[in-house]
């Protein structure tokens, strides 16, 4: 059985020592509130209710951290549309996925790629519609996403998404067009 590349078993590991152990710590802390006697009975309602969000975010997290660590043999479409079945989105979302010979680590990057893209425009694009495609160019790959949100796709300070994105693009020399005026276009060609 082959290992997972260094690079996924490195984020695997920052996201156990980073992110899971402090949403645990978070829900210690809701526990030791939730143990006050003085709480209202409201206040009691919603710490419960952000209890449980933490524990479905633990819960994702350690998913990920599974994926990370588990060398998948799945196609780029078959985890596009894992990814998509999990994030749940109300956006019908069409796929044109050319299954082509890619390497392994060139495929985990496009899928981290996707995925931060993916849920930037289910989360802020107001988009009811969203097209991924990858298709081979010139002897190429590219990957697009659409949607047919508000816009406004841009890198900003104090977010990470849209820099982390460009950032994998250019360490695997490839580039990445941004068009975010009516709609949001990302093209990038590795």
């Amino acid at each position: 059985m082959e290992l997972p590349s260094p690079e996924r078993l490195r984020v695997a590991r920052e996201l156990h020592d980073g992110i899971a152990q402090d949403l645990v710590g978070v829900g210690y802390s809701l526990d030791l509130l939730l143990a006050d006697p003085s709480l209202s009975t409201n206040s009691r309602k919603e710490i419960r209710r952000t209890r449980l969000s933490i524990d479905e975010l633990i819960t994702k997290v350690r998913r990920e951290i599974l994926n990370l660590r588990t060398n998948t043999s799945q196609t780029f479409g078959g985890e596009v549309e894992r990814l998509i079945s999990e994030l749940t989105p109300s956006q019908e979302i069409a796929l044109s996925i050319e299954e082509m010979d890619i390497d392994k680590e060139l495929t985990t990057q496009l899928l981290l790629i996707t995925k931060e893209i993916l849920r930037n425009s289910i989360a802020h694009s107001g988009a009811t519609h969203i097209g991924i495609s990858l298709y081979p160019i010139n002897n190429r790959t590219c990957l697009e996403v659409i949607d047919d949100g508000i816009g406004g796709a841009h890198v900003k300070d104090g977010h990470f998404g849209i820099s982390g994105i460009i950032e994998r693009v250019h360490a695997m020399n490839g580039s990445i067009t941004i068009e975010s005026i009516d709609g949001t276009r990302v093209a990038i060609l590795i």
